[in-house]
């Protein structure tokens, strides 16, 4: 398996590609209340104006969006008149490299509109787990070809779906146990039927999905809970994560499939949150074994795909095909491999899927350490933006490189104070 470091990550962005992230985190932090001054490159124009930093007394806070100071009270807003002017001042930058474009304009503003400045930081670091915050937001520059104006778009769509819309965050932390608190009966079925499973690693290192639909009927539960269902799956597969490798390989087993198992409107779900929400995660997606009653099916969700996500679909047919992609010991006996894994569910319970630390001390101190970090993190953040010097700008960039660091280790700790167990963990499967 190789685990090489795939382009346009923090860790190896082009000189252009730095310039995109600046420019991306410049227009957040303004818009959450801090004041950024860009030099050099970000205003080639030269028509943003230096503006005085003015720091205000404020709480030492990570995650809280009731606390009124945090992370967002840190420095003073923008007036309406300064965020006008920044607005429609930084508009069509050229870039060296043609293939990066810098295009941001009044737009951003409007996407971000309906989004409370208190709180997107506080969903964005709620929904970073424990990837780096970098690689999170080049997700969405690189799923918008480096745009600006498109990644800020995408970006603001997907934090207000995650807090007005899924509340997926709220949804993962309480897990099965709490789906089956609620009495959500078709969730806990769907894990129990194996319709959808993470097991085994492909050639690349990337977990492996399997989804096998001649396990679904669409009776079994409510369209509440296949969504709820999916985006368990989808989360407990970002957990599987670890730098370099930052996408899964999702396996359809179409063997047993007939038209009885079809259902239109989880796919529909499954591909807008891969495109929208969840940009940049699909490594690879193999049809395996489709029998000839899909054809009819993949001529109308084909035209659902975005053509990224369609060029990382592939049909494969048996062992040999699926060995292109993944070693023979990673697959289990029912995909003919040597792997004789049998998936089976354990049923939440208080003791093995609850919180795994229960201690307020041990709690309160992960969470201070987290919120120091954060904040660590966002003023090397601004000093990095506001720097003209390119040594400079490197060297920044490297600390808040060992910051995201600290964050993600910081993580898999603060991680067992938040989320209750799943059966991944209980499986070993998910190790942070």
């Amino acid at each position: 398996m190789t685990n090489a470091m795939p382009s346009g990550r923090v860790q190896n962005l082009s000189p252009d590609q730095e310039l995109v992230l600046k420019e991306f985190w410049m227009y957040i932090l303004h818009f959450s209340g801090y004041k950024v001054t860009p030099h050099g490159p970000l205003s080639r124009s030269n028509s943003v104006k230096a503006v005085p930093v003015e720091k205000h007394a404020h709480k030492s806070g990570g995650g809280s969006s009731s606390s009124g100071g945090g992370l967002f009270g840190r420095f003073k807003r923008n007036s309406k008149k300064e965020e006008e002017h920044l607005a429609k001042t930084l508009s069509n930058q050229a870039a060296i490299d043609p293939s990066v474009k810098h295009s941001t304009d009044v737009r951003v503003h409007e996407a971000l509109a309906s989004l409370d400045p208190k709180k997107v930081l506080d969903a964005f670091w709620l929904a970073i787990r424990q990837d780096y915050p970098d690689n999170l937001i080049l997700r969405f520059i690189r799923a918008r070809k480096w745009d600006v104006d498109h990644s800020l778009l995408m970006f603001a769509n997907s934090i207000e779906w995650r807090m007005k819309e899924s509340h997926v965050d709220s949804l993962l932390h309480g897990g099965e146990l709490e789906c089956q608190r609620k009495g959500l009966d078709g969730v806990i079925s769907q894990f129990k039927s194996g319709k959808c499973l993470i097991h085994g690693k492909d050639r690349r290192g990337r977990p492996l999905v399997i989804v096998r639909p001649r396990f679904h009927h669409k009776a079994d539960q409510t369209p509440e809970e296949i969504e709820k269902f999916t985006l368990l799956m989808i989360e407990y597969s970002r957990l599987t994560l670890h730098e370099p490798v930052d996408s899964c390989t999702v396996i359809f087993d179409l063997q047993g499939f007939t038209m009885a198992n079809m259902d239109y409107d989880p796919v529909k779900f499954m591909i807008k949150a891969f495109e929208a929400h969840y940009p940049e995660s699909l490594g690879v997606l193999l049809i395996h074994r489709a029998p000839w009653i899909f054809n009819g099916i993949w001529k109308i969700v084909k035209n659902w795909l975005d053509p990224v996500v369609a060029s990382k679909i592939n049909f494969t047919k048996n062992i040999s095909d699926l060995e292109k992609f993944i070693e023979k010991d990673q697959l289990m006996k029912f995909l003919d491999g040597d792997d004789d894994y049998e998936y089976e569910y354990l049923q939440p319970n208080e003791k093995d899927n609850g919180l795994a630390i229960t201690d307020k001390e041990i709690t309160e101190k992960l969470f201070l350490e987290r919120s120091k970090l954060q904040e660590e993190f966002i003023s090397k953040t601004i000093a990095w933006i506001e720097t003209p010097d390119n040594e400079t700008s490197k060297s920044l960039l490297q600390e808040r490189l060992e910051i995201q660091r600290k964050l993600t280790d910081n993580y898999h700790s603060y991680d067992g104070a938040v989320r209750n167990r799943s059966i991944y963990d209980r499986l070993s499967v998910i190790k942070l």
